[in-house]
This record gives C-alpha cells, structure tokens and sequence, in this order.
C-alpha cells in the first residue's frame, strides 16, 4: 500500500482484547472510513490472508449493509475478504443521504476503494441488488476482475422492479395486500400499480417520523416474506406470531422467525437483505436495538424506493456482458425466488457462456437456505482452484 493509500484509507488493525482463548479469538481485520467525495464516506472492513486473492464482498438492498455472515460460505485460507457498505447506510456516513448516491457513484466508490487499499485486481461476491453492482463494476473495469460469484440475480429492468413490485401479488396476495394497506395508511391514498407505490411512499419514507418508520418496517417486512422458502425454527423462546406494529404487516411473525435463531450478535448480518431491519422483532427488544433495527429499515427502504424511482433501469447489462464473459463465474438462484425470479438467471447464462448456472430447488432468495449455502461454497471453491491454476501475470499487492 503506497504512503497515499494510507493516509486516505485510515484502517487500523482490530482484534477481540476478551482474554478469551487463542482458539476463540475472532480474526484480525482491517477496517477505516474512505472519504469518496461529494460528502460521503464509505465503510470498509478486510479480513483474512493479506497473500491470497482478494474477494470484495458487495451487498444487497440498495440500503442493505455489509454481511459478514456471507464469509462463512467462503474458505476463509484461501481468500482475503473485503467488505463495505455502500453510500447512506450501515456505518458509512452521512446515513439515509440521497444525494450524490446513484449507481455510478457507488462504481466510482469500489474502484477508489481498490486503489485506496493497493489492490490490483479482485473477484466479486454479491447477492441480489449486489449482483447489479458487480456486474455494473465488471463491465466498467473489466481488466480489475479476477471472477464472479452471484447469488439471487437482479437485472434492474423494468419488468424486474414491476414484478417485486406489483406482479408478486398473483403468488403472494396476502402480503402484497398488507404491503398496499401500510401504504395507504401512511399516504392516505392506495397505490393502484407499481409506479404509484413509487409516487407514494418517498413522502413518508422521508419523514423519519413514526409513520415512516411503520412504513420503513412495513416495506422490508414484506420484502423478508418474499425471500424464505425454507425457514429457520425459531429460538427457543421467540414468538413466531409477533408481529409489526404497522397495519395489516402478516409478514412480521415470518421475519421474526428467521431473526429469532440468529446470533444476537450477528442478527442483521444473517438475516436476509431485505430483513435485516426486522431482528429486533424477535424478542422484546432494548431500545438501542430497536433503534437499530428502525435505522436498519429506514435505510433499505429508503435507498430501494430511491434507486427503483430515480436510478434504475441502468444501462442494459445483458448486452455488455461481454467484456467480462472470459472470466470465470459462477451464478447461484433459487428456482423459488420471488424477490428476484430465475428467469434472470438464466437470461445471463444464456449471454455468458463459460458461466457455471446452479438453480437450486427448494430454495428462495435468502443466503442462508441450505441449498443456496451449499452452492455457494462449492462455487467458492471452483473460483479458487480456478484462480490457483491460472499463471500468474504480475504479483497482486493486498493489503498491509
């Protein structure tokens, strides 16, 4: 890492001080705020051997923040992992901030971020909105890939935003209908198609007031409803009936269930993206966890309504596929996802032809259901033996 490179990265090595046992001592990392202009910093987290290649972790929502759950599905000796949380959520900074935050921002932000951190090239790792992310940055730095592995494809066209939207209902009209209810209620007036969801939730999501975060609650709850097809039992003790606060929300004692036998420590990091903000619904929540888990909602649905009303569709993705199609990837979908449904998949395999497809039955959008976390472990592995046999063109400086 140059001089340069240190003084605007600002990372400090952390470990746990708990006296706990060698064994027990969680990994060093790396982490720092990157000043990336235009009045935002982005978060960055680095863990893992500094010689082996770089995978950088891209998360869903827009609004979701890092997951550092997604490392368990990765050899943690072969890959040194890199994390960050994307403009206006998690513990980037400013939070919830709108401007200046589009998808050529965050493009703009990975590739500072390599350069910040003296890396030359990297593979991706996203899921969901991540998917669209990385893609976005493969196809605009394609000689700075190393590989792709994707989890829960989103394309950002049009019919994929109408579909999560609005065309969900004919498999889900129960939530959906409770989707609309909190909509009306916090707007006064019911949204009739998708673009009227759009028009009329960025008032009150704005607000930050009680009826926004209701509102907030409401639009990641029915979004965690759609993604679990498999779903967790619950902790004991947990109440799988609990409910949201916000009119008409069935889908809070589903995303209770899945918050409920998650680690307390790691609740939004294993939940799925769009639940993240449902973890304190569990159990009886403290107030800072309750806060959390508001600020959590607040940022995903925020930045999703901004991104569906103001940013997406992006330029097309399919027809540059191209310039990354000599790279190993591998794609992994849940043949149930309703968040994002496999017909996206398979519309890019059909344009990336040495892309390893893996559609895994009984399973959704979440991470975390068993087959999705089998797929994606044995594709991690393809992506390193695959990187280990290709001859070495020049060293690739990592971090330190």
């Amino acid at each position: 890492m140059t001089d340069e490179a240190k003084s605007e990265v600002k990372g400090e090595l952390t470990n746990d001080a708990s006296g706990k046992p060698a064994a027990e001592v969680a990994p060093a990392y790396e982490d720092g705020l990157l000043d990336v202009g235009d009045g935002h910093a982005v978060y960055w987290r680095a863990q893992g051997p500094k010689d082996a290649p770089v995978m950088l972790l891209v998360h869903g929502g827009p609004g979701g923040a890092m997951n550092l759950k997604w490392a368990d599905v990765l050899d943690a000796s072969k890959w040194r992992m890199v994390f960050f949380d994307q403009r206006g959520c998690g513990k980037s900074t400013p939070f919830g901030k709108l401007e200046h935050n589009g998808t050529n921002d965050l493009i703009g932000d990975m590739e500072k971020l390599r350069v910040a951190l003296g890396i030359e090239q990297w593979a991706l790792f996203g899921g969901s909105w991540g998917t669209t992310l990385a893609l976005s940055y493969g196809v605009t730095h394609p000689e700075r890939c190393l590989g792709f592995l994707l989890r829960g494809i989103f394309l950002a066209r049009k019919e994929d935003i109408d579909w999560f939207l609005w065309d969900v209902q004919r498999v889900f009209p129960d939530a959906h209908r409770a989707f609309l209810d909190a909509i009306e209620t916090a707007s006064g007036q019911r949204p009739r198609n998708a673009a009227e969801i759009l028009t009329l939730t960025g008032a009150p999501l704005a607000r930050f007031d009680d009826a926004g975060i209701k509102l907030a609650r409401a639009w990641s709850g029915f979004e965690a409803t759609l993604s679990v097809v498999n779903k967790p039992a619950p902790k004991k003790g947990a109440d799988p009936a609990q409910k949201d606060e916000s009119k008409g929300d069935e889908s809070k004692g589903e995303a209770s269930v899945i918050a409920a036998q998650t680690d307390a420590a790691q609740t939004t990091a294993t939940l799925p993206e769009a639940s993240q903000a449902d973890a304190a619904q569990a159990e009886p929540a403290a107030p800072e966890a309750t806060r959390e888990a508001n600020a959590a909602a607040i940022s995903m649905s925020l930045l999703e309504h901004h991104y569906m009303a103001h940013e997406l569709p992006p330029e097309p993705l399919l027809p540059r596929i191209g310039t990354i199609a000599h790279l190993p990837c591998v794609l992994v979908h849940g043949r149930f996802d309703m968040v994002c449904p496999a017909d996206q998949v398979q519309a890019l395999a059909d344009v990336w032809p040495g892309a390893q497809l893996s559609i895994v039955d009984a399973a959704g959008h979440w991470t975390f259901e068993p087959g999705n976390v089998t797929a994606l472990k044995a594709g991690g592995e393809y992506l390193a033996r695959t990187l280990a046999a290709k001859p070495a063109s020049s060293p690739t400086p990592t971090l330190g």
